[in-house]
């Protein structure tokens, strides 16, 4: 599905929020700002009761599709989009986040142009907590399934061929925090999909959100997984037993320090994303001093 010689890509950047008006203007302002000229902007609000509809009618002009109803949450406002998006490629790009500047999706097209035999492509993303920040590069795609044991790939920083969801469908309502990283699953297990990483700082995303709570999102992100086709064989049982081994030792070996106050700057919603680099990572010569370390840090039966 490479994009058409005659005329310039359109992108449909799709915005869901509710009661948003703390972020939504500088979300809005980073795409009404961007030099592509071919995006359209579809907005979908959750019918909401602060100054958020004030805000969308301030930027209507730039909006070429916004909808304000009642919805039965994020992924089922982000299907509405889906539905009213009418270009070549999707991005989803929420209240909270924002374009990385204003020629963000310019520089992602341009190297989508270098490499247009993909259907899926990703970029990287700033993670933003406070007045701190994190870039965080993801790994290649030849490297995809392992990013999704520990962690998933940004879909703030993706674009998606418009026509992909006619494979995938969409969002899966089921899910109600991660429906987002099925969808990711779903790509990965398709072989007709092709993947291809961009070299490109697309978005900026605020840490948090309702996919923090790890307490009610993370068994859905288990069960999602471990029904996956990605990774039902004997091999991946293996490798994400060993993977969360490490996750778990490499936590704790942090906390330790952070008690001591030798921690580095991490935050809680990217401990996934740390903990994904730390096993990309992770010296093979080196798994038998870490089962060691484990072994005195937390015992033998942790």
């Amino acid at each position: 599905m490479p994009p058409s010689q005659d005329a310039i890509p359109v992108v449909s950047v799709v915005t869901v929020c509710r009661n948003a008006a703390a972020t939504l203007d500088a979300c809005v302002a980073s795409v009404l700002q961007q030099t592509w000229t071919a995006i359209e902007y579809v907005v979908v609000d959750g019918a909401s009761t602060d100054r958020t509809a004030a805000i969308l009618d301030r930027h209507r002009a730039g909006i070429a599709a916004l909808v304000s109803e009642p919805d039965r949450g994020i992924y089922d406002a982000m299907n509405k989009g889906l539905a009213r998006a009418t270009g070549e490629f999707v991005i989803f790009l929420n209240a909270d986040d924002r374009f990385a500047g204003p020629t963000a999706v310019a520089d992602a097209m341009a190297a989508i142009a270098r490499a247009p035999r993909a259907d899926v492509y990703y970029g990287s993303l700033e993670l933003r907590h406070g007045t701190d920040r994190m870039r965080h590069d993801p790994p290649p795609p030849e490297k995809a399934a392992e990013e999704m044991v520990l962690g998933c790939l940004p879909h703030q920083a993706t674009f998606a061929r418009r026509a992909v969801f006619d494979r995938t469908g969409p969002f899966d309502l089921r899910w109600r925090r991660h429906a987002d990283y099925d969808w990711w699953l779903k790509v990965l297990a398709d072989p007709s999909l092709r993947l291809e990483r961009i070299d490109t700082l697309v978005a900026s995303y605020a840490m948090g959100g309702a996919s923090a709570d790890l307490r009610k999102g993370q068994p859905e992100v288990f069960a999602i997984q471990n029904a996956s086709p990605v990774f039902r064989t004997p091999e991946w049982d293996r490798r994400r037993i060993e993977m969360y081994q490490y996750a778990l030792l490499s936590q704790r070996i942090e906390e330790i320090e952070r008690q001591d106050g030798r921690a580095p700057w991490t935050q809680p919603h990217g401990i996934g994303l740390v903990r994904s680099w730390l096993v990309r990572h992770l010296p093979r010569p080196a798994v038998g001093a870490i089962r060691a370390a484990k072994r005195r840090l937390v015992g033998p039966r942790a």
